[in-house]
Formats: C-alpha cells, sequence, structure tokens
C-alpha cells in the first residue's frame, strides 16, 4: 500500500511539473520577439523650395533651399541648407534636420496634433558620397540635428544648395543611437535650369551686402535675424 501511495505521489509532482514546464514554454512563445527586413509599398509627398529671407531694407540675409517630406503614417521630415549673414556680418552655412509626428485630431477640421521627434543625427548621401552630416547638441532641448560651418566655400556651398533643390538622394536619420533609417528624396520633377536665378541673385546680393558692412563696420540689427521656417 505504501509503494503504491509512493507511485501516486511521484506521478502527481511529475504532473505538476509537466503543467509548470508547458505553463512557461507557452508564456516564453507569446513574448518572442524578432526582427525581419521587410519592403513595405506606400506615397511619399515632397515640397522643395528656395529659402529667400529678407529684412526690412529688402536686402537678403538668408539664402538656400528648403526640403519637406511625409509619407502616409504622417510621420514630416524637413531638411534646411542655407547661406546666413549673422549679426556680426559672418557667413556662416547651416544645416538642418527635423522630424515631426503629424495625427489627425477633427477629419472636418483638419485640425493636427504635432510633436517632435527626436533626432541623434543625419547624413544626406548622394551616389554613395556623404554630402552632409550633422548630430544633435546634447546639451540642447532642441530636438533636432545640424550643423553649422564657418569656412565660406561659395562654390561648393552653392553647388550642394542646388543639389538638395534638384533632388535624387538619400538622407539617413537616427532616431535611435545607433540605429538608422533612410528615406529617399526623389527628383525635382519642377526643376529648371532657369530656376537657379533666384537662388544665385540671392547669394550674390547678400555677398555684396557683406562686403559693403564690413568696410563701413554697420551690421544688421540682431532683431532683424530670426529662424528661418
Amino acid at each position: 500500500m505504501a509503494e503504491i501511495t509512493k507511485r501516486i505521489v511521484l506521478f502527481l509532482i511529475s504532473l505538476v511539473l509537466i503543467i509548470l514546464y508547458l505553463v512557461s514554454a507557452t508564456t516564453s512563445y507569446a513574448e518572442i520577439t524578432y526582427d525581419y527586413e521587410t519592403t513595405e509599398k506606400h506615397f511619399r509627398f515632397y515640397t522643395i523650395n528656395w529659402i529667400v529671407e529678407k529684412d526690412d531694407t529688402d536686402q537678403p540675409y538668408v539664402c538656400g533651399t528648403k526640403v519637406s517630406t511625409f509619407d502616409m503614417s504622417g510621420r514630416k521630415i524637413i531638411i534646411e541648407y542655407y547661406y546666413l549673414l549673422k549679426d556680426n556680418n559672418a557667413i556662416v552655412t547651416r544645416f538642418d534636420v527635423q522630424a515631426i509626428q503629424m495625427s489627425v485630431m477633427d477629419p472636418d477640421s483638419h485640425e493636427l496634433d504635432v510633436y517632435d521627434i527626436k533626432l541623434y543625427g543625419s547624413i544626406i548621401t548622394k551616389d554613395d558620397k556623404e554630402l552632409l552630416a550633422g548630430v544633435r547638441n546634447s546639451q540642447s532641448t532642441y530636438k533636432g540635428v545640424g550643423a553649422e560651418f564657418y569656412e565660406l566655400d561659395k562654390e561648393g556651398n552653392t553647388e550642394i544648395i542646388k543639389t538638395l533643390y534638384k533632388g535624387r538622394y538619400e538622407i539617413e536619420l537616427y532616431t535611435i543611437p545607433g540605429v538608422s533609417f533612410k528615406v529617399p528624396i526623389r527628383v525635382n520633377l519642377q526643376y529648371q535650369k532657369e530656376q537657379e536665378y533666384k537662388i544665385d541673385d540671392c547669394i550674390a546680393q547678400l555677398i555684396v551686402r557683406h562686403k559693403k558692412e564690413k568696410e563701413s563696420g554697420i551690421y544688421i540689427s540682431e532683431d532683424s535675424v530670426h529662424r528661418v521656417g
């Protein structure tokens, strides 16, 4: 009798252990995560414009290109690259990238809820060659990334401004340190060679103004310099 009781106890213990094992296996199965490279077809919309900002005297102090693109998920990327005549009469070139997420709050009024996506870095490449790169300042509350260049390379900088306007390149964005995704900027179908006159004229006026103010010692007011939008 004792032997039978012992066997029953051992059987019950074994049964409990089997149940615990199955529950553990089921739980582990439910929590499995994995990655898989996918290709998802979706539409992407683009807006590309020259940046020409003038002050109260109708003189340009910002000349460049602005590129905006968003897809059906509501994620929008904004790229800006431009010359800036600063209040101390220095000419710099700035590279700025922002990412935002848009969500429709009210379909009838088209009201949007918009919030910034924190970026850690960005790289623009064309034909496998790097054009521009920028990182986020860890001390800044600004969630975009960018860079400011003090060397005035008129030919090189102007060529990049025009390249960004023409399209056909990629921007790589880092929303997580060490992890990135690429966004294609397709060919600007509205581009025409004659359109370059507008940016060439802006840059020429900006440089002439820089030289005149350097000779006279009179610089633009700091109040007239504002963020490009």
